[in-house]
């Protein structure tokens, strides 16, 4: 019947819904959106605003694909890598992808081209007629590159991408995707635009009109054809083998495969791209979709229509969770916001929330106009009546008895029971009219702080008042005002105040003012004082950031000043809150701040209006906490809800990074002082620097990208002494200059906008000694000193010995001199005695013994004179010489003398020398001296024997009248003969031993018979064996002063 009476009901529903679904985008914008939108386009400074390509590397740079070539984005600024190395222009880039080296494999309209540090390579061998138009590269769980081309999909296996590593100029051939060309026999047919893998590995392939399924081993097949026309499949997201979705360009829709089943999703708009990530579905279209593995249809997260007018391209879901979003215009960073924004009613006026409290476990906010709402549930129901006309309600606090009590900015204060509102004036004791903040002493009192003084509010006995008020304000100068802007009391009773003049402490009714000085800075301005649960106090200054400290003995201390040296975002703060967990709560100038003291190194953690807090032109932000885990703040933009869970981090953000390191000489210069370059950071390996490159600049960075302003970063340089340093602003370098030589390692920490400090990251380096003080240059030069020193020793030691050989030649030249004087003394005495003795044999008529003696004493003669020339001769010839001798003497004699000469077997009389002439006086005096005066028949006996390797001994024993009775008898002549005979032998064995033969010795002993009367005499000789060989090399002797064997 309905359709009978209205026949073009149907038609006009037709139209009106196709109306609606044209208007869907614009109808969509007033919803209330949870996130943050920032657009970053040329102003930002983009080199170009088209962008085909998205990609996050493991260090966290995002990648760009544009149609000028490559672009990478730090948080900070864009740059651009347009020309390869070998002058190959990148041109239009359509894929971007990253092998577990870090190298960039980056897919462009005229090829493929690998990025190392950097630089961008061209690789020649696939920038030919089939590999050009490269729509999408994809890393399988092999490593095998697979490019999607305008012939097809081939693969690139790992062995021939390290060869393309080491040389991108290297010819390789890739393997195409098998039996695809029977599948799509033209060649115009056969672009490929999309790729993806299953969890079985298996490839899916989009091509222009249908999408395959290829597994190594097996036919390639076809797991979906288009109804006819071309629809080029642009991307691909694979759930499972059973789910998978894909638009396409031809199709206003996504379609999704589920079990064999096609459904068609969106289809009343245009996808651009589809991804599966986090257990989720997500669609680009007019705005951002989200769809899980059991939703029917795709739920929108937000609409993206109005913030830009050109087309998306491309959809990227980062590990910090910020969507980005490619499109024509530039680039969209879509991040979830932790903040809610309150409605508030009309009645707030300018949408500023003035103060916050509790009433009867409800939220009390207040605002302008002295309006009081409570919150109910998602908005905000106005109570009773305006208070003021125009101040708003500047605290809101409950006291003991359930009474609220109510501070307006310069109107007064009220109480309210609930029902009716009560004003206090004058009568009751109000002193002030401006008030900033109410809180409770220790006994549960409350007092309000003011613009004036502060206001205690006291339980009354009077029925009709219940309140009673008393004042208090300090003594100071009197046309200045003390403005009291907060308080506490301390656990001893003590009120501590935050005022314009500082800090400020009241106890049994006396203001004392605590000078805070920092440094040389006086803190003047406090606005906010909380004490935490661990005793420490915060106060929120201007000008001087946060300060911690302690209340000891009556007296504040300060601890530890918080600015923006340690991160906070500005050194101005309004308000500070301790909330149910110990953290810090501090409102600033221009952002939030939380900070988290419990740790070992404090955590602090901003955030400003790119993470959905108020805009930059916000000013008075209150905090409070209800219930707990949930934060308000309120400022002159209006009212925000913040759950503390957002603050768990979620995701971990990308790790600290030393992104260059320079000489003064230029970028690369550092090389050829480095053992090689680090494959994945690029950086130099074992760097040892001469002492003139003693100059250094490091580059770091932290690439998160959530809210890179509030990115920090510290550093420092071991071996130099100094200690962390915080970077200045957005400064992500740092030089060293006058660097001394030693080993230095450079460290560097960087903390996100999480506020949580990343693992500290390093580079050890080395400045070389110059020359002169190089290890091996020293040991050089102390060789060098230490061989002249030993030189000049030895040199200094050969001029002694040379002293000392010439000392000991001229020595043995006096000695030998000493000697020949000696014989020639003794040769005339022992050639008188024989005259003497010949003499004698005439006189007695022995003419016969004459001639015989006379024979004997020529041939004695001639040895003697032979001899004297000689400092040594052989034993053999000293004994025939003493022979001779005894012959002469025994014919003297009347009586016989019998002597006998006894030679050790084991001398060599031949070869073994002795001092010429030695033994002869020593018989002779034998003879003369002893035996001479001898009646009885005389004996003498010669005895050589060889005592050890090195001497041997001459004894020579007579059986004389001894030594005393041949003197009693020398002194009874009148004549007496001089002899010097055992003077000269004892000389001449004294010479031995200066010139190197070693000590001789003279040893005289008397002997006795057995009833002790003298029984002659016992001469013992002691000399060292001296060889022919031993004489002839020594340089004093020559050959002509040695006798020869056989002589």
């Amino acid at each position: 019947m309905w359709a009978k009476a209205f026949p073009d009901m149907k038609r006009v529903a037709r139209l009106l819904m196709g109306l609606m679904m044209s208007l869907l985008p614009f109808l969509s914008q007033g919803q209330t959106e949870s996130f943050v939108i920032e657009t970053i386009g040329l102003r930002q400074g983009l080199p170009t605003s088209d962008i085909h390509a998205l990609f996050r590397d493991a260090n966290g740079y995002l990648w760009l694909g544009t149609d000028i070539g490559l672009v990478r984005y730090d948080g900070y600024g864009f740059e651009t890598i347009s020309v390869a190395q070998e002058g190959r222009w990148l041109g239009l880039v359509n894929a971007i992808t990253e092998d577990r080296n870090g190298q960039l494999w980056v897919g462009t309209e005229d090829g493929l081209f690998v990025v190392q540090h950097g630089i961008a390579h061209a690789v020649r061998s696939l920038q030919t007629g089939r590999f050009v138009r490269m729509n999408h590269l994809l890393f399988d769980h092999r490593q095998n590159l697979w490019c999607a081309t305008s012939s097809g999909a081939y693969r690139i296996d790992q062995a021939d991408l390290q060869t393309l590593t080491a040389n991108p100029a290297a010819t390789i051939q890739p393997k195409a995707l098998p039996d695809y060309e029977k599948w799509v026999p033209k060649l115009a047919d056969r672009r490929v635009f999309s790729l993806a893998f299953d969890e079985q590995n298996r490839l899916y392939i989009g091509g222009k009109f249908d999408l395959f399924r290829y597994q190594p081993e097996k036919p390639l097949e076809r797991i979906w054809q288009s109804p006819g026309t071309k629809v080029e499949i642009q991307s691909l997201a694979v759930r499972s083998s059973n789910d998978l979705m894909f638009t396409t360009l031809g199709l206003s829709c996504v379609i999704r495969l589920r079990n064999g089943r096609e459904e068609r999703l969106l289809t009343d708009r245009i996808s651009s791209d589809v991804i599966w990530q986090n257990n989720q579905f997500w669609h680009l279209s007019y705005g951002l979709y989200r769809q899980g593995a059991d939703d029917a249809r795709p739920i929108q997260e937000i609409n993206l229509y109005r913030k830009t007018s050109g087309s998306f391209t491309k959809l990227l879901l980062d590990q910090e969770g910020i969507f980005w979003i490619a499109t024509n215009e530039g680039l969209l960073k879509l991040r979830r916001s932790g903040f809610e924004r309150f409605p508030l009613p009309i009645s707030v006026a300018g949408n500023e929330i003035s103060g916050f409290g509790r009433f009867r476990g409800q939220l009390l906010v207040g605002a302008p106009h002295g309006r009081l709402f409570v919150r109910k549930g998602h908005q905000l129901q106005k109570i009773g009546r305006d208070l003021t006309t125009i101040a708003g309600i500047s605290a809101i606090r409950e006291d003991a008895q359930g009474t609220l009590w109510l501070a307006t900015t310069y109107q007064g204060l009220f109480s309210f029971d609930g029902k009716t509102a009560r004003p206090y004036t004058s009568a009751d004791g109000l002193g002030d009219e401006g008030f900033n903040d109410i809180f409770p002493d220790q006994t549960g009192n409350l007092w309000a702080v003011g613009d004036v003084g502060i206001t205690q509010i006291l339980a009354d006995s009077v029925a009709d008042r219940r309140y009673r008020l008393r004042f208090y304000e300090p003594v100071t100068n009197r046309y200045k005002f003390t403005i009291f802007y907060s308080g506490l009391a301390a656990p001893d009773g003590t009120l501590w105040l935050a005022s314009d003049y500082g800090l400020v402490s009241f106890r049994h009714g006396k203001f004392t003012h605590h000078r805070l000085t920092i440094g040389p800075v006086t803190v003047r301005s406090i606005r906010k004082i909380a004490l935490d649960k661990l005793g420490r106090v915060w106060l929120a200054t201007e000008g001087q950031g946060l300060l911690q400290g302690q209340f000891v003995g009556g007296l504040f201390r300060p601890v530890r000043q918080y600015t923006t040296r340690d991160g906070l975002p500005s050194n101005t703060f309004n308000d500070v809150l301790v909330d149910s967990k110990g953290r810090i709560w501090a409102g600033g100038s221009t952002a939030l701040t939380c900070l988290t003291s419990d740790t070992a190194a404090t955590q602090i953690r901003n955030f400003d209006y790119k993470d959905g807090f108020f805009g930059e032109s916000f000013q008075n932000p209150h905090l409070f906490e209800y219930p707990n885990d949930t934060l308000w703040i309120s400022s002159s933009e209006g009212l925000l809800r913040f759950p503390l869970r957002q603050l768990d981090p979620i995701r971990k953000a990308p790790s600290s990074l030393i992104t260059r390191v320079r000489l003064r000489d230029g970028k690369d210069a550092i090389f050829q002082y480095a053992e090689s370059r680090d494959a994945r950071s690029g950086l130099p390996v074992r760097c040892q620097l001469p002492a003139s490159l003693n100059a250094l600049t490091f580059g770091f960075a932290l690439p998160s990208l959530v809210n890179p302003s509030f990115n920090r970063y510290r550093f420092r340089l071991d071996g130099s002494g100094e200690s962390w340093r915080q970077a200045a602003g957005s400064d992500r370098s740092v030089t060293y200059a006058g660097l001394k030589p030693g080993s230095y390692t450079f460290r560097m920490v960087g903390a996100s906008a999480n506020g949580i400090w990343r693992s500290a990251v390093s580079f050890p380096f080395e400045i070389l000694p110059p020359l002169w003080q190089r290890t091996w240059f020293i040991a050089l030069v102390l060789a060098g000193l230490s061989l002249g020193i030993w030189g000049l020793i030895r040199y200094r030691e050969q001029q002694i010995k040379r002293r000392e050989v010439e000392k000991n030649r001229l020595a043995q030249l006096i000695a030998d001199l000493e000697t020949r004087a000696i014989r020639a003394q003794m040769n005339p005495h022992f050639i008188f005695n024989c005259l003497n003795s010949i003499q004698e044999c005439i006189l007695a008529d022995h003419t016969d013994a004459a001639y015989r003696y006379l024979s004997k004493f020529s041939r004695l003669l001639r040895m003697v004179l032979e001899e004297s020339a000689r400092n040594f001769h052989a034993i053999q010839h000293e004994l025939e010489l003493i022979r001779l001798y005894l012959e002469l003497e025994s014919m003297r004699f009347d009586q016989p003398m019998h002597y006998s000469i006894d030679v050790d077997p084991a001398i060599d009389t031949q070869n073994w020398q002795i001092p010429s002439l030695l033994l002869q006086p020593l018989v002779e005096n034998a003879i003369w001296h002893g035996l001479i005066h001898q009646s009885e028949p005389r004996q003498l006996r010669l005895e050589i024997r060889q005592n050890d390797d090195q001497t041997l001994t001459c004894t020579l024993e007579d059986n004389g009248v001894g030594r005393q009775r041949a003197a009693a008898l020398s002194a009874q002549k009148l004549v007496t003969r001089t002899t010097r005979g055992l003077a000269l032998v004892t000389e001449r064995l004294q010479l031995l031993e200066p010139a190197g033969h070693g000590r001789g010795t003279l040893q005289i002993e008397d002997l006795v018979d057995a009833e002790g009367h003298p029984a002659g005499t016992c001469v013992r000789v002691q000399l060292p064996i001296i060889t022919q060989i031993a004489v002839r090399a020594s340089p004093l002797y020559p050959p002509a002063y040695v006798s020869r064997p056989g002589h």
